[in-house]
């Protein structure tokens, strides 16, 4: 559905970009445009009600403008071929395989010399659970990241991930990478920063002064592992707050 300031405002963005959108830029552009409503409306599903939702918004597309800027040329010719087939993602000529690199070959240094194998299977597609750095003893199973943007070394790093990109592109191959969203672990730059009274952080995740909320939400939320963490709440000392923390203790669900 077309929608006039949503189209308006993202057209005013993109322009004072500085990116040749009737050149190189063009195909990005004309994605940015069809596809801004819908990742707009999926936007304020969830944020709409915040006051500075609009502002944010614009910092979202500002991000992508950026990571645009820095695509390589190959990458940019993947996605012309992709957008070429249309849905592409729904192809049945997809074969995809799930796998945490450290049980399977121990680093990712290691995942290249294996791609002949996974050809042999028909494998076009190689799922990576997670990978970024989390707390030893407190990872679970690297769901638990206390950073994005680093690889933990227990898998090698960010160049070995880049050189696996790299080599299954030579044969065709797509790469994922699983990055967890919906929560932290409380080691977190963010969370450690809410622990010592950061309000600005403190909005990051589900904080309450008392068990007020807590208890209302307890009526209704499922435990997930009810056992070795029951309840979807910690009482963090550092800040005198509840934590919502559906999966366990160490991991701060965010909003």
């Amino acid at each position: 559905m077309y929608n006039h300031p949503i189209h308006s405002n993202l057209n005013q963005q993109l322009q004072k970009s500085s990116l040749d959108l009737l050149g190189v830029d063009n195909s990005f552009y004309l994605r940015a445009i069809a596809n801004g409503e819908t990742i707009h409306q999926l936007y304020n599903e969830i944020y709409g009600a915040h006051p500075n939702a609009a502002e944010v918004f614009n910092q979202i597309v500002a991000e992508l403008v950026s990571a645009h800027r820095q695509r390589s040329a190959s990458m940019r010719a993947k996605d012309e071929h992709k957008a070429e087939q249309g849905h592409w993602f729904l192809s049945n000529q997809i074969n995809g395989m799930s796998l945490y690199v450290d049980r399977f070959c121990g680093q990712l240094l290691n995942l290249p010399e294996k791609l002949s194998y996974f050809n042999e299977l028909g494998v076009n597609l190689l799922h990576l659970m997670p990978i970024f750095e989390s707390p030893e003893g407190e990872s679970d199973g690297g769901y638990a990241v206390s950073n994005f943007r680093k690889v933990d070394s227990r898998f090698g790093s960010l160049d070995d991930l880049i050189d696996l990109r790299k080599a299954m592109d030579e044969k065709g191959m797509m790469l994922m990478v699983d990055i967890v969203l919906n929560h932290t672990s409380h080691k977190h730059e963010w969370a450690e920063k809410a622990k010592s009274g950061d309000k600005h952080y403190q909005q990051y995740y589900y904080m309450y002064d008392d068990r007020s909320t807590p208890d209302a939400f307890e009526k209704n939320m499922p435990e997930i592992f009810p056992e070795s963490s029951p309840g979807n709440f910690t009482f963090n000392k550092e800040s005198g707050k509840w934590v919502m923390t559906v999966f366990h203790h160490y991991q701060w669900d965010l909003h």
